[in-house]
């Protein structure tokens, strides 16, 4: 497997789009997606298949091998929408490009992502004690009884739950385009995470709007028996960020 040397963070620069790019981002993603829908398909089929298996039926590794492999394979992701805009025959074999470029890289990404979310798990429930008292255990069996008494404890877990899902955000935005930069661009997974939270924060307006559309979208793909998902994922989390990593990285190297 092929490493390439990080390079240095400044000769990589992100640049402020307009908010309408938000959705233009989508646009371009479905664009993408249209020219082989089956093999997107296929590959997020593949991805889904053995990210469930690790995380769900292989105990104790299978988790850590699950979060080490989520950014190898949307690397993937990434080298199949390069190959398509150079107008190269989409391959199974380009959702393997992760494994053969900065594999190493892209592994350590996966573990600092994993490592974050584990942190803000920790944080929350650190908040949620200190505001409500040690936390008793959830029984899901009782939640059929409509037992008011459980109604402190629900509270505590939505404090909990808001908690988490507030600071997954800045972690998320580091996570965006790390990848990417990281496949494309040879900088090591901290450089990545950082860069990726810079642009996304540069770039506010329009990823308000884009988020705002995904989850329209989603909606939508989910009516028709969800089967709507089957273009709506694979847009939202990969093709569309292609677009989105091309607007404001190559763009603002190009310009």
């Amino acid at each position: 497997m092929t490493e390439t040397a990080p390079l240095q963070a400044q000769h990589v620069q992100p640049r402020t789009v307009d908010m309408a790019q938000g959705w233009r981002w989508i646009v371009a993603g479905f664009r993408l997606f249209a020219r082989n829908p089956q093999i997107w398909i296929v590959f997020f089929l593949i991805y889904l298949v053995v990210e469930l298996v690790l995380a769900l039926f292989v105990p104790v590794v299978g988790p850590l091998g699950s979060a080490l492999l989520d950014p190898i394979f949307l690397a993937g992701f990434m080298a199949g929408c390069r190959a398509q805009e150079l107008d190269e025959e989409l391959e199974i074999t380009h959702l393997l490009a992760g494994f053969k470029a900065n594999v190493r890289q892209l592994a350590t990404l996966g573990g600092l992502y994993l490592s974050g979310k584990i942190l803000i798990v920790i944080l929350a429930m650190g908040v949620t004690g200190m505001i409500y008292g040690s936390m008793a255990p959830l029984e899901l069996d009782k939640l059929d009884a409509a037992d008011p008494a459980l109604l402190p404890l629900l509270t505590q877990y939505m404090v909990m739950g808001a908690l988490v899902m507030a600071m997954l955000v800045p972690l998320l935005m580091a996570y965006w385009f790390a990848p990417a930069l990281v496949l494309f661009d040879g900088l090591s997974a901290r450089q990545a995470m950082k860069l990726s939270f810079a642009a996304c924060l540069r770039n506010f307006l329009p990823f308000t709007l884009y988020g705002v559309a995904g989850m329209a979208l989603f909606a939508l793909g989910a009516i028709p028996l969800g089967l709507g998902l089957l273009a709506v994922v694979p847009v939202l989390f990969a093709t569309s960020i292609y677009a989105a990593y091309r607007d404001i990285f190559v763009a603002a190297n190009e310009d």
